[in-house]
């Protein structure tokens, strides 16, 4: 308050005879900033749970289907970890704001993010079927191939649309566009090249215990 008024008196004091008009203000106190916050984590992890039951439930037809939530999961964590991160240095070189439109499109992300991975793990599932003499590893490599060119083309073409609207959408979205396109590039990678390799990890895990109750 005092600072808003030592300002409105430096401009006033700079035009004689004419009185600078405040406008708005909006001042941001600490405690609604972690009422913010914490509303922003309980979504999230709301999110995140959500979709860990989906998938589970979605994959219920595949063996461990657990495996296929927890994957995604561990994916999520990923892109979470990489947008704050990536913002975050932004915020320092750029003076980037964390604010409620970085929140929505985080959990945008979190969606983009979850739909790729889905993607990819229904062609492993519909592979399962047809080729699992290869083994699990060759059905995975199979599959992200197959659905690699359409995770791709669709994620330039969505980043398209939002580099537009970072461009020419002005300063309100700005914070909210740069979120997005940074979350679009990092699901697209994680649903590929995190998410698969968790999922096998996973399966090779479970293959390496049922062979060692075999031996019992």
């Amino acid at each position: 308050e005092e600072d808003k008024n030592a300002v409105i008196a430096a401009l006033s004091a700079l035009t004689p005879g004419a009185e600078a008009e405040l406008l708005t203000f909006d001042l941001v106190s600490a405690a609604f900033a972690r009422e913010i916050l914490l509303n922003a984590f309980w979504a999230v992890l709301a999110a995140a749970v959500g979709i860990f039951f989906f998938l589970w439930w979605a994959f219920r037809s595949v063996p461990n289907p657990i495996r296929y939530g927890t994957a995604a999961l561990v994916a999520l964590l990923h892109d979470s970890l990489a947008v704050v991160g990536i913002f975050a240095m932004l915020g320092v070189l750029f003076d980037v704001e964390v604010n409620t439109m970085f929140f929505i499109a985080f959990l945008l992300v979190y969606g983009y993010s979850v739909n790729d991975t889905i993607v990819v793990f229904d062609r492993i599932r519909e592979n399962l079927r047809s080729v699992r003499r290869e083994g699990f590893g060759q059905v995975l490599d199979i599959s992200i191939n197959e659905c690699l060119s359409r995770t791709v083309v669709t994620s330039l073409t969505t980043l398209m649309a939002v580099l537009v609207l970072m461009t020419w959408g002005g300063e309100v979205i700005r914070d909210f566009t740069i979120t997005l396109a940074i979350g679009i590039v990092v699901g697209t990678y994680s649903s590929v090249f995190v998410a698969s390799p968790v999922l096998y990890l996973g399966h090779e895990r479970a293959e390496r215990r049922a062979q060692e109750k075999k031996r019992k």
